[in-house]
Formats: structure tokens, sequence, C-alpha cells
């Protein structure tokens, strides 16, 4: 028989089989993260302990174990596990930085993907716009710039711009309201504000009171309600960096003299073809069919021209990460 340029075992247990390892750890990660293994591996504790405590089989929670340890979330040694730095930050319900919501969110993907086929001949599952981002998608990005995120953006600006003459500071959609917190506890002179829809309001003041950091949430559609008027309006991932339709509102929204700070999806972070099949497993009002993709995106260019054709100047354009870039705009006196 003539060989083949690509062998069966390449493909099967090499192309093949690397996926599946990637599968296998995240159904691991989900075994371990609901049978609360990081919460009993926060003190070094042997297999037959953890074991005898979530009621498993002895020989094959030690196995389980040795994988989560190859998964760099278990250290071993001398025949106990404890949980790697980064699980006793992000995976032990304990901790304050427990990602309770980033994790569920993705297992409800992990279970999206089993209907793939059905997707293929149906179409996507259509979802309410409240019901995709409802209060655990904005807790679970709240849980994501747990890490130092916000601190990273705020010395961002920092750099950039001088916020010591300036009196109030808006997040225009702001959610979970970490950014007006950073901002204002970084400058107290600044009046922080964050602007959303009403049922993201109240976890702005819990992170408010959790923080100690006095805020006042504004509820509306930013669409249709009045924005109020700031010396520094902040808008991040949302469709008020990006949207056409937007520029007038939150142009008319910043004081004279003010400040304009957006930080927006690059266009390049919707190339990923396999990110962009999970993203059409859904659909929901205004969404696009690429990853980042929305309905507003082919405008982000013509968003910035038109505040620049009313009269804001763009002081400076900066790629944060390999995703994202910060815009800053300054409004005429």
């Amino acid at each position: 028989m003539r060989p083949q340029p690509v062998q069966p075992r390449a493909l099967l247990r090499g192309t093949f089989g690397k996926h599946m390892e990637g599968y296998s750890c995240m159904h691991m990660l989900r075994a371990a993260v609901r049978l609360g293994i990081f919460d009993t591996a926060s003190e070094p504790v042997t297999s037959a302990e953890i074991a005898g405590k979530k009621g498993t089989d002895a020989a094959f929670t030690e196995v389980f174990l040795d994988g989560l340890v190859q998964m760099g979330l278990l250290d071993r040694q001398d025949g106990r596990y404890v949980n790697t730095v980064a699980s006793s930050l992000y995976l032990d319900p304990k901790s304050r930085l427990y990602q309770a919501s980033s994790l569920e969110g993705i297992f409800d993907s992990m279970d999206s993907w089993e209907h793939l086929e059905q997707r293929l001949k149906e179409g996507p599952r259509y979802l309410p716009r409240d019901q995709v981002f409802g209060e655990r998608w904005l807790r679970a990005i709240a849980e994501s710039c747990s890490g130092g995120e916000v601190g990273t953006v705020v010395d961002a600006v920092d750099a950039r711009v001088d916020l010591s003459g300036y009196r109030t500071f808006m997040d225009l959609g702001g959610g979970h309201g970490l950014y007006t917190i950073g901002f204002v506890h970084r400058h107290p002179n600044l009046k922080g504000y964050v602007f959303d829809i009403p049922m993201m309001c109240p976890i702005a003041q819990e992170n408010s009171r959790r923080y100690g950091v006095p805020i006042e949430t504004v509820a509306g559609d930013f669409y249709k309600d009045d924005l109020g008027h700031y010396d520094v309006v902040y808008s991040s991932f949302n469709l008020s960096t990006s949207d056409i339709r937007m520029a007038d509102r939150v142009y008319g929204s910043v004081n004279e003299g003010g400040l304009l700070i957006l930080r927006r999806h690059l266009p390049s972070t919707s190339t990923n073809a396999i990110s962009n099949v999970q993203w059409c497993l859904n659909t929901w009002d205004g969404k696009g069919r690429k990853n980042y993709g929305g309905s507003w995106l082919p405008s982000a260019e013509e968003y910035l021209e038109r505040l620049q054709a009313l009269g804001m100047k763009i002081l400076h354009r900066d790629r944060m990460d390999e995703a994202s870039e910060l815009v800053y705009l300054e409004k005429p006196m």
C-alpha cells in the first residue's frame, strides 16, 4: 500500500489527541469545581481524605487529582495535594476573588457545544438580550477585572492625561462600577457616576460599599435617556464606544474642556474562526456574525470621525493589548 502524505496516527493521536486533551481538561475542571475540590485543598490534604469528604472512589480520586496537578491547578508534595496560587486566588470559593459567575458561564458554553449539529441545521438559538447580558454576565466581567485589570487601565490613563483638574467622572454603561471606583479612589477630586440600565445599578452600589468608595448610579438606557454632563466620560467595551448612533449623545455628555476616554475592541479580535463558531451557537437582537463583531463595529471608525466633525480632538490612541485600544479625545472649550 502506497504511503499517504498524512498517517492516521498523526491525525487521530496527534491533531485530534491534542484537542481531546483540552476537552478532557475542561471536564476535569468542571468536576473539580462542582465537587468542591479547591475548597478542600486550600490546606494540604491526601487523596484519601478528599475521597472521604466527597464520597468519591479512592483510587480514581488520586488519578483525578494527579490530573489536576498536571493542569497546574494543584501541587503535590509528600502525598498531599494543595491549591496552586492561581487556584487559591480564583477557584477557591473562600477567596474574595473567586470566579463563580465566570466559571458557570464557561460551563454553560460547554453545554452549548453539545448542540452544535442541531444549531447548524436549525440556526443559532435565540435568547432574550437581557438573559445574555444579565446579572451573571456582569458579575463575570467584574470577577475578570478583580486580578488587577482596573488598576492597569487607571495606570495607563494616568500616564497619558492629568485628571487632577476635573471634578466629575462618569462610566457610560459602567455596570459593575469598578472602573469608577478605581478612578475615584486614585483621584479623590473626582465625583464618580455609573450610567447603566436599572438592573445593573445595584451591582455597582454593592461594589461601592464593598470597596468603601462612594459613587452614584444613574439608571437609564443610553440610547434614549438623558446622560447628564460630566468632565470626564469613560466607556469600555460597549456600544457607546463605537456605534455611530451614539456619537452625538456621547459628545453632548462631555463638558466643554472635558475628556472622553474609550476602551474599544480592535477589529482584529474577530479573526479566530473557532471562537466565531462558539459565538454563533446563540443569538440575540443586535448581535453580529462574529465574535466582537456586532452591528456597531463597521461604524467604529465613522464614530471617531463623527466625534472629530463635532469638534473633538483625538489626543492619543494607544493599543492596550492584543484585543483592545484606549482612545483619548478632548472637547474644545
